[in-house]
């Protein structure tokens, strides 16, 4: 794949922004800590990696998916930058592409519509391991294309548990990941219901419209029945996205979300940018770049990660 591996190097600068200090003051706790460094101004992500483990911040196994019964919510593109940033920090990442559209899958430069997805784990043909491809080391991706298609059709027709046909396979797997990602089609189905069994934090991406609330809303009850019934266990967080403060629309819903959703929303939100537009579709990392984007998704990063708890300052 196309991905550079210095796209995931985190800077210098960010690391000493987390702990709340100055570049120099950062670059002479890595050297007493870590040694010399080929480079002052970015870390490959075993080293970031390391240096938390010194900081006495642990990185959490957690499989994450990114879920919302409306599309157009920036649910992909949260799922990309997440789990990118994710693997700046030293976290081991595994993405899981099972939205048919293949969306994250072309984010991260795998274009090869012949490779198997998850289907074919399902009908055992290949196991989680064999289909799993390596983007960066430490980053992973088991694809998706169009053969996704009819996975919620071989789930019901093929008389198997769904509570496990996704948990049970990542099992096998989940010991080499600290974060699975999940990406999936904006509805409620077969294959949606057993990502939500398989999930330790599930993120709903909400937009500034009000059909998104809407959304949100008939998610969260879905999610609630499913939790019942299943006797899950799981968190419920919202993402607002696209935010823009000079717009009225944006501002109220913003607002009505933290009305009705306070305990649910995630501080952090994401505000509109032309570089979150641009980062499906290309390999470029919005990371090194100076934008609302990276900052936005670095915060929202943090928060997913429990940062903001682990380090005492």
């Amino acid at each position: 794949m196309d991905l550079p591996s210095r796209e995931l190097y985190l800077s210098v600068q960010d690391l000493a922004r987390l702990f709340k200090t100055d570049t120099a003051t950062m670059l002479a706790d890595l050297k007493l800590h870590l040694g010399p460094l080929r480079s002052t101004a970015f870390l490959p992500p075993p080293l970031v990696r390391k240096y938390l483990v010194h900081k006495g911040v642990s990185i959490p196994q957690q499989v994450i998916s990114l879920q919302m019964l409306k599309g157009g919510v920036a649910k992909t593109t949260s799922a990309l930058n997440i789990g990118l940033r994710a693997a700046m920090y030293g976290a081991r990442v595994l993405f899981v592409d099972l939205d048919q559209q293949a969306n994250l899958t072309f984010a991260l430069g795998c274009e090869d519509e012949n490779l198997p997805v998850w289907v074919d784990v399902v009908e055992k043909r290949i196991t989680v391991a064999e289909a799993i491809r390596q983007v960066e080391p430490g980053l992973d991706l088991l694809p998706s294309s169009l053969n996704n298609s009819v996975l919620d059709r071989v789930l019901l027709t093929g008389n198997r548990n769904w509570a496990q046909s996704v948990r049970a396979p990542l099992a096998t797997v989940k010991d080499r990941y600290d974060m699975i990602v999940i990406d999936t089609a904006p509805n409620l189905s077969a294959i949606n219901t057993a990502v939500t069994c398989a999930s330790d934090l599930i993120l709903l991406p909400v937009n500034p419209d009000k059909f998104s609330l809407l959304g949100v809303r008939k998610h969260l009850a879905d999610l609630n029945e499913l939790r019942t019934e299943f006797g899950l266990e799981f968190q419920s967080k919202i993402l607002f996205t696209r935010y823009d403060g000079r717009e009225a629309a944006s501002r109220e819903i913003l607002s009505q979300c933290i009305a009705e959703f306070e305990d649910l929303l995630l501080k952090s939100y994401i505000r509109t940018s032309t570089e979150i537009k641009n980062s499906i579709g290309t390999v470029k990392s919005i990371f090194n770049s100076k934008s609302n984007a990276k900052d936005d998704y670095d915060m929202v990063t943090q928060e997913v990660l429990e940062f903001t708890n682990a380090i005492h300052l």
